[in-house]
């Protein structure tokens, strides 16, 4: 049987913790920085409490539109957010990765904003919740690929945050 292993990737942000919080909970800030670079957020509605959801669109410059959606299940203002994420259809139904079919349905994420006084350590951890075997070896196998993602989504952060 194959084991996930956690994915994990941190980043220190030259901004107060409270800021890069909003920066995750409001839609109109996320529609700034999230997805891939040159990206642009189609749609975004978020009900940000325990059990409601952010359910969002992101169109790539090349036309590909792709879904997602996140359950919250713990949300520690300024301190945490943990969710369930998995892509969906624009309807916001439950669907398997639209280029990966072996990618993990749902991924359990938690999201931490260490203040360190006046600058903020962002942390997500990733693991997929439930995986058969093929999805566990696809989420191990995709570590490296996960990093550079979320290091282009992180310097979209940065230089949004460099405005306020």
């Amino acid at each position: 049987m194959s084991v996930p292993k956690a994915f994990t990737i941190s980043r220190i942000f030259k901004a107060p913790r409270e800021l890069v919080f909003k920066m995750h909970t409001e839609p109109e800030h996320m529609a700034k920085w999230l997805g891939p670079p040159g990206s642009t957020v189609i749609k975004a509605d978020m009900d940000l409490r325990v059990g409601g959801s952010y359910h969002y669109g992101v169109r790539t410059q090349d036309g590909h539109e792709m879904w997602g959606k996140q359950i919250y299940r713990e949300i520690l203002v300024p301190e945490k957010l943990v969710f369930v994420q998995s892509f969906s259809d624009r309807d916001g139904g439950l669907t398997r990765h639209p280029m990966s079919p072996s990618w993990p349905r749902q991924m359990l994420s938690t999201v931490t904003f260490e203040d360190l006084g006046g600058t903020t350590k962002l942390t997500i951890n990733w693991i997929p919740l439930d995986p058969d075997d093929a999805e566990a070896d696809t989420f191990n196998n995709a570590q490296g690929n996960l990093a550079m993602g979320f290091k282009g989504s992180f310097d979209q952060l940065e230089n949004y945050l460099a405005a306020f």
